[in-house]
């Protein structure tokens, strides 16, 4: 599956926004909701991470085909 930069700004993008709903539902609902804004932070650290090194990612795949055509 191929995915694209803001592909990976979309994502990240919408797990921090639900992640920080969840954050502003514990302050009005209980504790509860706290644990539920982890995995939001995490998986949308995940994507911002890709979406750091995206670019580097698509570099080193331009530099290997130029170097398989030079052969």
């Amino acid at each position: 599956m191929a995915a694209s930069k803001p592909m990976f700004l979309m994502m990240m993008i919408a797990c921090f926004a639900s992640g920080a709903l969840a954050i502003l539902l514990a302050f009005v609902g209980g504790r509860t909701f706290l644990l539920y804004s982890i995995p939001g932070f995490v998986i949308g650290a995940f994507f911002a991470f890709k979406y750091a090194t995206y670019d580097r990612k698509k570099a080193r795949q331009e530099e290997h085909k130029r170097k398989r055509n030079r052969h």
